[in-house]
């Protein structure tokens, strides 16, 4: 009998929506990493919109938040595409 772990990967190919599953571990990656690198109140006021064209598009609830997740942006980026070993993020779009 296979694991879960192998066949998964192969049954979401198959179903075609590798890019949506790889766009919500994206959005999860991001808030997982925002917390390590600015903390829990600033994830509590943001939130990882969608993922496009390798671009993440981010709610804030102020422009100071923006502002500071734009001052931190490449050290963002570069700890999601670490997580994935793969450029899956090239830059971020805030909304205020």
């Amino acid at each position: 009998m296979e694991s879960i772990k192998r066949i998964l990967p192969q049954v979401i190919k198959k179903a075609g929506i590798s890019r949506q599953v790889e766009a919500v571990l994206v959005l999860e990656a991001f808030s997982v990493v925002v917390k390590k690198i600015l903390g829990e109140n600033v994830t509590k006021r943001i939130k990882p919109l969608h993922l496009k064209n390798r671009t993440l598009t981010v709610a804030c609830l102020s422009s100071v938040l923006a502002q500071e997740l734009q001052l931190n942006q490449q050290q963002v980026i570069q700890a999601i595409n670490r997580k994935f070993s793969q450029t899956v993020v090239e830059k971020l779009r805030f909304l205020t």
